[in-house]
């Protein structure tokens, strides 16, 4: 058996610590999307090409994911949580028809920005949303460790997988918060 040779050694040994990313499965993005794909990790991570849970969880936690969405819950979704009191359901978001209506009905710039920052003044809760979905598309199709990256995907299939993630996250989010809630009260 021959050695190692040393670019082989010198790749090893210079190889960046970075963390383990999602991989994505050929064809993966074939399935169907179903209304409540995000209460199952499994599902979640079949309609959005990743292999298990656990990559849905690094996705969730990387920049194609988790600058976006924590954007809405800092500038919208935590307000309306602030506004609960106790035993009261947090209201219900726009549907993913009324945001995708919502971004074709928009001006142009109104989501996206030449210098990047967008003016969310006027914004309403749909807009919010909107904003988000956009991002989160965006960053996906042509970040790095995006999962439409490389792939043939209609914008309405891509906006229906993202959404599930995003339901995915603010049910997450509302777990946390519930929780936090829940020690500062005592």
């Amino acid at each position: 058996m021959a050695s190692p040779s040393s670019v082989e050694t010198q790749s090893r040994h210079f190889a960046s610590p970075e963390p383990d990313m999602p991989k994505v499965k050929k064809d993966g993005l074939r399935g169907a999307v179903k209304f409540l794909d995000h209460q199952n990790f499994s599902r979640l991570a079949h309609i959005l090409g990743l292999n298990s849970k656990a990559a849905v969880k690094v996705w969730m936690e990387s920049d194609s994911f988790k600058p976006a969405y924590d954007e809405l819950v800092r500038d919208w979704i935590e307000s309306q949580w602030n506004k609960a009191v106790d035993g009261m359901r947090r209201k219900r978001g726009p549907t993913l028809k009324q945001v995708v209506k919502a971004i074709s009905n928009a001006p142009e710039g109104r989501y996206t920005s030449p210098i990047g920052t967008t003016n969310k003044d006027n914004f309403a809760e749909i807009d919010h949303y909107a904003l988000c979905l956009v991002r989160l598309r965006a960053a996906n199709e042509s970040g790095f460790h995006g999962i439409f990256l490389g792939k043939t995907c209609s914008d309405e299939d891509k906006d229906k997988r993202l959404w599930q993630a995003m339901l995915r996250g603010a049910a997450d989010a509302w777990r946390s918060h519930k929780k936090t809630m829940k020690f500062d009260s005592r």
